[in-house]
């Protein structure tokens, strides 16, 4: 059969990789020299030590409830930036409103309205109160002891109290966020088809009495209402902690990752999602009239930002198109010393890298769950994996768990761990995750 060069030519050419999964896989070749030079040559060297840091780190979760990472806070200050701020998702609907507060000025108290969060800063303290809320599973979230102990457990290393300081741009942030009424409204669909138009809708905080004016001193524990943190123990995003911090000073960069790493996870491997540019500013409620603007922007902080903290993300952000693949969630997998994609927290090998003996017969449940605990960070093995068993239904390897939102969760999420926990006890395929079936009494 001869050479056909137009359907040579009709072949997909396979999508660049972005510059920070170029220099991570330069490192998981043990090749840092080339690492290197890739960002260096690229005028690019905060990407590598960007790289290197999530590299070498063990993963720490963070969180986000899904319709923040579904839809944006303002990049930077609106120029009414005390008109409501509508986002709109599929189901969801974010609504901020900024509220008029007590604050003393001039001797008196006076009602003020602070107007809407913006910026990267918000986007911080949310991440950092939503974790807390999820670590510790309780709606009363403590910042700290002072304003400077709460920055330093958000990651920052000195707290500055001029006009201008960090400290105080943080507690305008803060101010702003706890002054606001928070809705989040979805619409269900009904199994006929139909809307089911009753709106179901949460407010973020109901305590909160501002910061203290005086240096240090503020308010150091605020409450969730009842019904957000519920909603927010089904809907958490993981995030990894180090990657925020590597990326901290960019809302857009923030965004991108937060949405990607809501988004992927959730795509079909066989059905890939593209969407244009317009599409993509909605989900960022993009305000610049200047789209080329927002397409540069977001194509930079892809480039050497997001890619270089989240290695396992499979985006294209070309031109005229976004294209979207299935990939593992953040704190899933990482590229790791060695040339291949591995699991974190192995445990599935001794340490000259020798699998140990494949299970046998009753054997088999016990290995697999410790093969699987032991390819997850500790923290998300806890959580997910505290009821699980591993049953046979009908001849079949069943992974058991206690409700079906776990269920959901374990098979979307961890899919590539039980490969490998399934390769390692000896079976053919990874066992399907359901609900438990009742106990028969």
């Amino acid at each position: 059969m001869g050479f056909d060069p137009e359907s040579h030519w009709r072949r997909p050419v396979p999508p660049r990789q972005p510059l920070g999964q170029q220099v991570h896989a330069a490192l998981a070749l043990n090749d840092q020299a080339g690492a290197l030079k890739l960002a260096t040559t690229a005028g690019q060297l905060d990407l590598f030590e960007r790289v290197r840091q999530v590299a070498e780190a063990e993963p720490a979760p963070s969180f986000l409830h899904s319709a923040l990472c579904a839809m944006s806070l303002p990049v930077r200050r609106p120029a009414d930036d005390q008109k409501p701020i509508i986002r709109q998702d599929g189901q969801y609907t974010l609504v901020i409103t900024p509220k008029a507060i007590v604050q003393p000025e001039g001797g008196q108290s006076v009602l003020k309205v602070l107007g809407v969060p913006y910026g990267s800063l918000p986007r911080l303290i949310l991440i950092h109160i939503m974790s807390e809320a999820v670590r510790t599973k309780s709606r009363q979230v403590h910042l700290g002891d002072t304003f400077t102990d709460w920055m330093r457990r958000m990651g920052f290393r000195t707290a500055s109290y001029g006009p201008r300081g960090s400290a105080t741009l943080v507690r305008q942030q803060l101010d702003r966020l706890l002054a606001c009424e928070w809705m989040i409204r979805w619409d269900s669909e009904k199994a006929d088809g139909g809307s089911d138009f009753a709106l179901k809708e949460l407010k973020l905080a109901n305590e909160w009495v501002g910061t203290n004016a005086s240096r240090g001193a503020f308010t150091r524990e605020i409450v969730l209402t009842e019904a957000f943190h519920d909603h927010l123990a089904r809907h958490a995003v993981p995030l990894n902690e180090h990657a925020i911090r590597q990326i901290r000073d960019s809302a857009t960069a923030l965004d991108l990752y937060t949405w990607l790493a809501y988004r992927l996870p959730r795509i079909s491997q066989a059905k890939p999602i593209s969407m244009n540019w317009q599409q993509l500013a909605a989900h960022f409620g993009n305000e610049q009239a200047n789209m080329r603007k927002f397409r540069q922007t977001v194509r930079e902080a892809w480039e050497h930002q997001v890619s270089a903290v989240y290695p396992e993300a499979r985006a294209e952000f070309d031109a005229s198109i976004i294209r979207l693949h299935a990939s593992p969630a953040p704190l899933q997998q990482k590229l790791v010393q060695g040339a291949r994609l591995a699991v974190i927290a192995g445990g599935l090998t001794d340490d000259k890298g020798t699998p140990p003996p494949i299970a046998t017969g009753s054997d088999i449940p016990a290995c697999f769950l410790k093969a699987l605990r032991g390819s997850l960070e500790p923290s998300l093995a806890n959580v997910w994996l505290k009821e699980v068993r591993l049953e046979k239904w009908d001849e079949a390897w069943v992974l058991t768990t206690t409700s079906s939102f776990k269920a959901d969760y374990i098979r979307a999420h961890f899919a590539q761990a039980l490969e490998r926990a399934a390769e390692h006890v000896g079976l053919a395929h990874r066992p399907d995750v359901r609900m438990r079936k009742p106990d028969k009494s």
